[in-house]
């Protein structure tokens, strides 16, 4: 009998759990998040060595748990990054476990050289809602903000 319950259906799997013992997402949900940005300083010094913060902030706007990672992306060769030196223009931070309605905010400064030149740079921020670990990608979404250089007169 144990046979024709699985072909006819009598038998249901599981959803997938996580550690905490929760349900986690696991089917793609088109726009599991609400990405929020927030600048402590409203824009750089361009030619002089100097930093921002960046605050994120991401909403898990969907009814499951999400495993949530976010990578933020500097344009190449503009001399700003997330290291002293302007070089490290990729950041990746793993957030973890997401409440249904809860948000999770973290701070990155961005710090300008003074080979940095006026203009204005986009910083590209992607959300991921992963199944199980961090290897598996179920949603993601993007957002693209606008950091300002200003020569400092």
């Amino acid at each position: 009998m144990g046979i024709m319950d699985y072909f006819l259906g009598g038998r249901k799997e599981e959803p997938a759990k996580a550690a905490s013992g929760a349900p986690l997402a696991t089917r793609p949900v088109e726009r599991p998040f609400a990405i929020s940005t927030k600048f402590s300083a409203l824009r750089l010094k361009a030619e002089r060595n100097g930093k921002i913060f960046l605050e994120v902030g991401v909403k898990n706007i969907s009814p499951m748990k999400q495993l949530v990672s976010v990578d933020l992306q500097l344009p190449k060769n503009c001399r700003i990054g997330f290291d002293t030196g302007c070089s490290q223009n990729y950041l990746e931070k793993r957030l973890g476990e997401i409440a249904p309605g809860a948000t999770a905010t973290f701070t990155v400064p961005i710090y300008a050289s003074s080979l940095t030149k006026e203009g204005s740079y986009t910083v590209e921020i992607n959300a991921f809602s992963h199944y199980l670990d961090y290897r598996k990608v179920l949603s993601q979404m993007s957002k693209k903000v606008a950091l300002r250089a200003v020569s400092p007169a």
